[in-house]
């Protein structure tokens, strides 16, 4: 097994460690590079992994130029912790360091997806991407997996009914309605986590969760259903292939035999 390491969030966590507790002198940077070699030995002994890479996000995130709606992760903070740039950097200057240009590192994880790696990371969006998963312990979210979630996927709904979770198409049909607040990606105003649980968690196929999500968009968006909803998947789709000249391979609205329009459900 190999495994395919998010190193955005790695690099965020790891060099955060040395300003926390805040009341306490910053940690040296010989801390903060100890701390990120115990993550990755830690991954590979509860992934079982013999061998790793880790992917950070170059520049050039098509995902920019897509957002019309709201500016893509506009809501974000821009301070990192002060140790980020030194580890970064030595991250770059290791061998197992795969840079992506023009995507996140989110998507060529997801493009490198095989039936013998598994996806390390503590963002949920990448469990769209069938395969094995692992998210390691951090805080107050607990450990994930390892795991296989199959290409259709699954839908959970909190106890308390204010979070959705899941993975495969259903939870990437589940984000077109909900959006994404942490990316900034609005989805359809309205959807929150209980009733997009109703609408989609008896559907069987992608035809079923398209055609749910088909009727919802047409009736807030009118004739602008196709558009915005163009613009919402490929914000919140995690990217799986390139095509034969190495570009991306992105995101369009479905086609299947016997449609129901909408119109006229």
């Amino acid at each position: 097994m190999h495994a395919l390491i998010d190193c955005d969030i790695l690099l965020y966590e790891c060099s955060a460690v040395a300003e926390y507790p805040k009341d306490e002198p910053m940690k040296s940077f010989d801390f903060v590079m100890e701390v990120f070699k115990g993550k990755i030995e830690e991954i590979l002994q509860r992934t079982e992994a013999e061998s790793y890479s880790l992917y950070i996000t170059g520049a050039n995130n098509f995902r920019y130029d897509v957002a019309v709606t709201k500016p893509y992760k506009g809501n974000r903070k821009q301070e990192k912790p002060f140790n980020y740039k030194n580890l970064k950097a030595c991250v770059l200057a290791m061998p197992e360091c795969i840079v992506t240009e023009g995507c996140e590192a989110d998507d060529q994880i997801c493009i490198d997806q095989t039936e013998d790696t598994i996806i390390c990371t503590r963002d949920k969006d990448l469990r769209m991407a069938e395969g094995n998963h692992f998210g390691w312990e951090s805080g107050m979210q607990g450990q994930f997996g390892p795991k296989y979630i199959d290409n259709h996927g699954y839908l959970d709904l909190s106890s308390n009914r204010k979070k959705i979770s899941g993975g495969g198409m259903m939870f990437f049909y589940s984000q077109l309605l909900t959006g994404d607040s942490t990316d900034n990606i609005p989805g359809l105003k309205g959807y929150g986590p209980a009733i997009t649980h109703e609408l989609l968690k008896e559907c069987k196929t992608e035809q079923e969760l398209f055609e749910v999500v088909q009727w919802e968009y047409e009736s807030a968006m009118k004739d602008k259903w196709q558009e915005y909803m163009l613009e919402q998947g490929q914000l919140l789709w995690m990217i799986r292939e390139r095509d034969e000249d190495g570009g991306l391979v992105h995101w369009s609205i479905p086609t299947f035999e016997e449609v129901v329009d909408a119109k006229e459900a």
